[in-house]
């Protein structure tokens, strides 16, 4: 099976995000909890269920506490290539801190793990995604946003109250690069694990498979470019390019101004995907999508979850 179009997956992403939002802003609620593992799942199973072609596996047996993943993606498909995008949850605190970046001893965090194991030049893309969700006025009155952490979610550079693409409920899932993460984590200091300086490095979720363009006077999240393929490209390409610039090339604010200026981010070079899939994901494409239970070492997978999102053949 395979996935029809980008922009259902981003659209589910997006209704997914606003979702999680309402749960750990209720959360916040006396004598109610959410935590990341309930999220992952939830919002996996919620993606499974709205884009038909995601295919999506889960073990109790992995090697999550190795790598540091509590899912992985892996994209593409056998003709142009893979690429692989590990993810790690931290869900945001009444203290208005991800405070379990600090889990694990100094130099061997979990995000030491995850990039450890993680190499953009072989494929492989390390990723935090971030659970959040507040009443609006805990950071400023009148708006959700925590204020004054950087808005990167507007090509056209508009403001979190201008902006039209996105709003900050969509940050119900937020992504920012693990190196960033990283960065700021172990710079020490009272902000270290805050909400304000991490959602700075972030954009939401469905940007790693679809930035919005950017177009003056046209704040609309889903233009048909979503779908184009890019001159002498594969579906493929626009997000490998995406990945590369918000891990690399200047992150979450780079990526924003490029596509703002040449309306979509070029694409990324071919020769570092991945094209010898590792034995766990071979041996998941030959199975039923659901529980995965592995019979041989080798067939351990990395996470707890596996998603494989491949696109169907016209869209290569």
């Amino acid at each position: 099976m395979a996935v029809g179009t980008l922009k259902a997956l981003c659209a589910a992403m997006d209704d997914i995000a606003l979702d999680t939002w309402g749960r750990f802003e209720s959360g916040r609620l006396p004598g109610h909890r959410y935590d990341e593992t309930s999220a992952s799942d939830n919002n996996l199973a919620a993606l499974r269920d709205r884009v038909p072609g995601l295919l999506i596996w889960q073990s109790s047996v992995s090697e999550e506490a190795k790598t540091g993943a509590d899912w992985e993606w892996w994209i593409g498909d056998d003709e142009v290539g893979w690429l692989c995008v590990r993810m790690q949850a931290k869900r945001a605190y009444a203290d208005d801190t991800y405070d379990q970046l600090r889990h694990g001893d100094a130099g061997n965090r979990q995000y030491d793990k995850l990039i450890r194991g993680c190499d953009p030049a072989e494929g492989r893309f390390p990723f935090h995604v971030f659970y959040n969700g507040w009443p609006e006025g805990t950071f400023h009155e009148g708006t959700h946003w925590a204020v004054p952490a950087h808005w990167n979610a507007c090509p056209n550079r508009k403001e979190y109250d201008e902006c039209g693409h996105v709003e900050p409920r969509h940050y119900g899932c937020a992504i920012a690069p693990s190196g960033e993460v990283k960065q700021i984590s172990d710079a020490g200091g009272r902000s270290r694990y805050s909400i304000v300086e991490h959602l700075s490095k972030a954009v939401p979720w469905s940007y790693a498979f679809g930035f919005p363009q950017g177009k003056p006077g046209s704040e609309e999240r889903w233009q048909a470019g979503i779908e184009r393929r890019p001159p002498g490209g594969t579906w493929l390409d626009r997000i490998h390019g995406t990945l590369v610039v918000l891990t690399e090339r200047g992150g979450a604010s780079v990526a924003r101004d490029i596509t703002g200026h040449l309306k979509e981010i070029p694409g990324a070079d071919r020769s570092t995907r991945i094209f010898d899939l590792p034995d766990y994901v071979r041996t998941m494409r030959g199975t039923v999508p659901g529980l995965f239970e592995p019979e041989a070492e080798e067939e351990v997978p990395a996470a707890p979850r596996t998603v494989i999102l491949e696109r169907k053949g016209k869209q290569r």
